[in-house]
């Protein structure tokens, strides 16, 4: 191919990717509110498939609570979670959401289920928590620059997970 070829392929390529991110950018994103339920049922979701990374993805890297939690502690207390034989069941009802500028706090009645097939269901956690949020910058697609929302802090959680 010759190199004039070459150029307005680049050229295309360069436009289609410009097309793509206006595009994306362009969409409007969902109110906050949304954005956090969402963020719920991305998390429940991730849970009840055992997917650290992504339960992970839902925890602000600041995250430190009352009991002395902090991001690395809750991941080796969610990778021991993962590890356990079963599968888990998350509830969340009566879920509120209120959104103070670039903070956030849902609180719900969140109940979490072992379930072992030779030993039926197993209740490990059955409370009322609020779940504090906080904006952070992150990239949509690796490169659109964008806010997105994080849990920064938990309270009701069981004292025995903490520091």
């Amino acid at each position: 191919m010759k190199k004039s070829s070459w150029v307005v392929v680049g050229i295309i390529c360069v436009l289609a990717a410009a097309m793509v991110y206006f595009q994306v950018s362009a969409r409007p994103r969902p109110a906050d509110e949304e954005q956090i339920h969402m963020l719920l049922a991305k998390g429940q979701s991730a849970i009840e498939r055992k997917d650290l990374k992504g339960v992970m993805s839902c925890v602000s890297k600041d995250y430190r609570d009352s009991t002395g939690l902090t991001f690395d502690a809750l991941h080796m207390h969610a990778l021991e979670a993962i590890r356990a034989e079963g599968h888990y069941d998350v509830l969340l009802e009566h879920t509120s959401v209120e959104v103070r500028g670039k903070t956030a706090s849902a609180k719900a009645r969140a109940t979490v289920f072992l379930g072992c097939d030779h030993a039926g269901m197993q209740r490990l956690f059955s409370n009322s928590v609020t779940l504090h949020f906080k904006k952070e910058k992150s990239k949509r697609f690796l490169v659109i620059p964008t806010r997105t929302w994080k849990v920064a802090r938990i309270n009701g959680l069981p004292t025995d997970l903490g520091g």
